[in-house]
């Protein structure tokens, strides 16, 4: 039996107790009555009083709760981690406001709000669940917004909402980033009519008389949903009445209207500052009493009467008390973030919600009995003593890590907060647990991301320092030739002066090579010059803009590229794989944005050249092919190698984040997913996989057909002076 159910079986048994105990009343009053007739008008207004006091008694603690219980239910939604992020300016805060307004929609829809909205530090609503004007959304001058910012909860209630024109109530909580710092603020806004009609509408005095709620100022903000349009009105007397005492003393005030005397008390709630008020028509009150006051025959009645109201208000208190602990049970049932109630003494469970059986994969009554130890919430016994003691000595703890395993065996890591409490005269230990896993992976991933863009910046640097001397060497070489060329007349002359023959020099340069060495020394020179000339492209930052390219030159830089990578060569001999490159004549040009196409078939080739190379047995002849060639109004590009091939349930998850086959450290299962979104929503692709263990792979990408025509490369002679000599200056390798 969980807690909740405990708890309600109790309820059960006190209301059959009530019963008999009421019934015994009943009776004891009727014999009583008959005796206490010189009592009995007195006795009838002291009780009308009473159920006054009762009733504004009940509706001050009810207004109470219910405000304290939306700053609860505020805070709760503060501490959601993707708002900080929502309020960056970032596009990781732009990607996170969807997620934030998701979680946002999902608080509403839970119920308890008529709407949430995010305030950055400027003062300006970022999201909002309904739509408001754009020239609504600046609050900054909000008294709740701006204490908020200052690290504190605050409450307003607005008498004239911009959004739904009627009465509001507004909790903000301040949203903090991770180093503790104010950066925005939620606020939950719920109309006063949806807060307060069952309060009020649960007080009855009488035919006429209710209660209902002015603000500090003395504002009709509330009246019960049966009352009609004029009822419950204030006047000039009514707000003399507030305004010379704090209603801290419950004295009854007749008060005369429509020619009628009316009982009204009044109270000003210290948590919100409103006052609350009951009125009743004291004819309608106290006029049965007096006028069988009178009739002996009648104070039995009357005397019942009065029992029956306070016995009613007795229960409505108990209906009540019940709400409450039914509004508590569901918030507990319906909480996004996984809860359960834990025995201290024996670390069993007593009760879980729905999130937490979903998120265990197990239902709620296979974890109720259960210790957290056996459920994987903490991998080892230190760490539940540890959390234990904090709870044990501080009562509470926030956010704490905690590293579990699931039932079926996946590490996951927990944002932990839980708080010690009583609940039916039991200490427990409530939990809330939110697997933070995938985020703590994506700032892994974005460490790294920095790491490398700091990579690439050192390496373009280097490269713009290797130039220099790569054109020397190439501009020397060449002229090295030119000097060496027995029909150019400068070169006649000068050897002429110095008594040389240029035919005996030739024969000598040919003999032991010379020419071959100076032509190796200029072929090398051009190699490396190449080469760093596309790694500064492929490093360069992109404006990402489409051109009409022509596939073939692309193919043949991403497999420059393969080969020349340090990670490759490192681990896998590229030389050994061969490279088969089987593009048709025809093929249409393609509007891509090169530089990304490129990144995705070097993804693809270190993935063929990796999976290649960690067969066992080695295949025969490892091969990589690449074809290309039309598809209907697509050109599709595949890229095919005779490795090891992929199971169907890799196959399935091969595109999805975080997703990788290969050990611990070697990769960030990133690839396939960024190639995956370049293809398809960067360019407006296709991008498909069709592989079988043991018989390779076979990628396909299908891109849409550019009609327009592509350029061609640059001039032979590009590059050359009139003598025929290399251009100076500048980068001479990159001439």
């Amino acid at each position: 039996m969980s807690v909740f159910t405990e708890r309600a079986w109790r309820w059960a048994m006190l209301n059959r107790f009530s019963a008999s105990a009421l019934t015994a009343v009943f009776v004891g009053v009727v014999v009583i009555s008959v005796v206490s007739y010189r009592h009995t008008r007195a006795t009838a207004e002291d009780m009308a009083v009473t159920q006054m006091v009762q009733a504004l008694e009940l509706l001050d603690r009810d207004v109470s709760g219910r405000v304290r219980d939306m700053a609860r239910r505020t805070f709760l939604v503060s501490q959601e981690e993707v708002l900080p992020l929502a309020l960056e300016g970032s596009y990781l805060g732009r990607s996170a406001r969807l997620a934030a307004q998701r979680k946002l929609d999902a608080f509403v829809q839970a119920g308890g709000f008529s709407h949430l909205t995010l305030i950055n530090s400027s003062g300006v609503m970022v999201l909002t669940t309904v739509p408001v004007a754009e020239d609504r959304r600046d609050v900054s001058h909000r008294a709740a917004f701006q204490t908020a910012m200052q690290g504190r909860a605050a409450l307003e209630l607005v008498p004239v909402s911009v959004t739904t024109g009627g009465a509001v109530v507004v909790t903000t909580e301040p949203v903090r980033d991770t180093e503790g710092n104010v950066t925005g603020v939620v606020a939950a806004i719920t109309e006063m009519d949806a807060f307060s009609r069952d309060i009020l509408d649960s007080v009855h005095l009488g035919s006429r008389g209710g209660a209902y709620i002015l603000s500090g100022e003395g504002r009709l903000v509330a009246r019960p949903g049966w009352s009609g349009a004029d009822a419950f009105s204030p006047d000039a007397l009514l707000m003399d009445m507030l305004h010379s005492g704090d209603g801290s003393e419950l004295d009854i005030h007749r008060v005369p209207r429509a020619g009628r005397e009316r009982l009204m008390l009044f109270r000003r709630n210290e948590v919100t500052g409103w006052y609350l008020v009951v009125e009743a028509d004291e004819e309608d009150l106290l006029a049965p009493a007096r006028r069988l006051a009178a009739v002996s025959g009648g104070i039995s009645l009357v005397t019942l009467a009065c029992v029956a109201l306070a016995l009613g208000a007795l229960q409505r208190a108990m209906a009540r008390l019940r709400r409450s602990e039914a509004r508590f049970s569901s918030l507990f049932r319906l909480s996004p973030d996984s809860v359960l109630l834990v025995a201290p003494d024996t670390d069993m469970v007593e009760d879980v919600n729905d999130t937490a059986a979903a998120a265990f994969g197990l239902p709620r009554q296979a974890m109720v009995g259960r210790t957290v130890l056996d459920l994987g919430i903490f991998v080892g016994e230190s760490a539940r003593r540890g959390a234990w003691a904090r709870l044990e000595t501080e009562g509470v703890v926030r956010n704490a890590e905690v590293a579990g395993r699931t039932p079926d065996g996946r590490e996951v890591i927990h944002s932990l907060s839980g708080q010690a409490m009583d609940i039916g005269g039991r200490p427990l230990f409530m939990l809330v647990l939110r697997d933070v896993t995938e985020l703590k992976k994506m700032q892994e991933v974005m460490i790294q991301t920095e790491k490398m863009i700091s990579v690439g910046g050192i390496a373009a640097g280097i490269a713009h320092e290797i130039n220099n001397p790569l054109g020397a060497i190439m501009q020397a070489s060449q002229n090295m030739r030119q000097r060496m060329n027995t029909i150019l007349p400068a070169n006649i002359a000068a050897a002429e002066e110095a008594g040389l023959d240029l035919d005996a020099l030739q024969r000598y340069l040919k003999v032991r090579k010379v020419d071959r060495f100076i032509e190796d020394i200029r072929s090398a020179a051009i190699r490396a010059s190449s080469i760093i000339r596309h790694m500064l492209d492929f490093s360069r930052s992109s404006a990402a803009r489409s051109t009409a390219s022509d596939l073939r030159g692309l193919a043949a830089r991403a497999v420059n590229l393969a080969a020349s990578d340090y990670d490759l060569k490192k681990n896998y001999d590229f030389r050994k794989i061969r490279i088969d490159i089987q593009f048709s004549d025809d093929l249409p040009p393609v509007s891509c944005v090169e530089t990304e196409v490129e990144q995705v078939l070097l993804n693809l080739l270190r993935n063929a050249a990796q999976a290649l190379a960690g067969m066992n047995p080695p295949p025969d002849e490892p091969r990589i092919i690449l074809r290309a060639f039309p598809h209907g109004d697509w050109l599709r590009l595949e890229v095919e190698d005779n490795g090891p091939g992929m199971e169907p349930e890799v196959q399935r998850r091969i595109f999805e984040p975080f997703y990788t086959t290969k050990p611990p450290g070697v990769g960030t299962g990133l690839g396939l997913s960024v190639s995956y979104f370049i293809i398809t929503k960067g360019h407006e692709g296709r991008m498909t996989v069709e592989s079988r263990s043991g018989e390779g792979s076979v990628f396909r990408i299908d891109l849409p057909v550019s009609g327009r025509p592509v350029s061609g490369g640059r001039p032979p002679h590009e590059g050359m002076d009139a003598d025929g000599n290399p251009a100076s200056g500048g980068d001479g390798a990159a001439a």
